[in-house]
């Protein structure tokens, strides 16, 4: 799914880079964009799929997963981090197939994605555009006439309006099960912020490097790490039933600098070998 987010970044710039003033040229500086964004986008998204391949491989290896292989699989490597996670939560209701259900949403959407590309590719010819210059400012306008294909491609215009419309609404799925997976996985592998590595790893196309960013992280119970935060938030800050009448269970007071402040969560998301590198999941960068 990344390959075909990579793609619009390059064919964004060059939209506005370049200006044809003819149908020929038109076409021509569109089958450029198009070859060179598919090229750099092989390329941003094959360093990426590697680098999410070695955490996913890392991370399975050490929970004694089988064939850790599969997180170097296209579309498999989806429904092994779902693997990974375990059980999610969507909307409040227990999801054990998340990853299932995400890589089958990602193959209908890169199919799609796929066949709309080659549409693009069967309509780049300049007999199906018309030239319209401006004589006060010298500009020309080249628009697609549809009118002007032949019997045989006719069905060409529909079938690409109508594919980017279900690649939408497809993309809008794929993005809910990702969220509810992804949710899943770094709440058990980086329970400090696992929002924003949702965020990194769903919106933006860099599931990979996040991936392998946590990839040495210990798994946590979410649940159990969030209550000893509140506890530890409740001890610091207020005389609660944490902290007892006098600041604390050792005499500290109410700000957490008495001897029961150390770090109460050094048990969780921390790395194998329990130092603090992993406070900044991108050390490795």
């Amino acid at each position: 799914m990344e390959f075909f987010d990579w793609i619009s970044v390059p064919q964004f710039i060059m939209k506005y880079a370049l200006q044809a003033k003819s149908a020929e040229e038109f076409i021509e500086m569109q089958r450029m964009s198009l070859i060179i964004s598919l090229i750099v986008a092989a390329g941003l998204y094959l360093v990426g799929h590697i680098f999410g391949g070695v955490g996913l491989y890392t991370i399975a290896k050490r929970a004694g997963i089988k064939h850790p292989w599969l997180g170097f699989l296209p579309f498999a490597n989806t429904w092994f981090t779902g693997k990974i996670a375990g059980e999610a939560n969507f909307f409040g209701q227990k999801m054990k197939r998340a990853g299932l259900y995400a890589m089958l949403a990602e193959i209908l959407y890169v199919a799609l994605e796929t066949f709309i590309v080659v549409i693009s590719f069967l309509l780049a010819r300049p007999e199906f555009y018309q030239v319209t210059v401006n004589e006060a400012s010298g500009y020309a306008t080249i628009e697609f006439m549809p009118s002007y294909l032949p019997r045989s491609l006719a069905w060409a215009a529909d079938a690409s309006l109508y594919c980017e419309i279900v690649a939408y609404l497809l993309w809008f799925v794929v993005l809910v099960f990702f969220c509810v997976m992804f949710t899943a996985f770094y709440r058990k592998y980086y329970a400090r912020s696992p929002f924003l590595m949702v965020f990194l790893s769903v919106i933006l196309p860099a599931r990979g490097y996040t991936i392998f960013a946590v990839r040495n992280n210990r798994p946590v119970d979410y649940n159990e790490y969030m209550r000893r935060r509140m506890e530890e938030y409740a001890r610091r800050n207020y005389n609660g039933p944490y902290n007892g009448p006098t600041g604390g269970p050792s005499g500290g007071t109410s700000n957490g600098s008495g001897s029961g402040g150390g770090e109460p969560f050094s048990d969780f998301g921390g790395s194998q070998n329990g130092d603090k590198k992993d406070d900044d999941p991108f050390s490795d960068f």
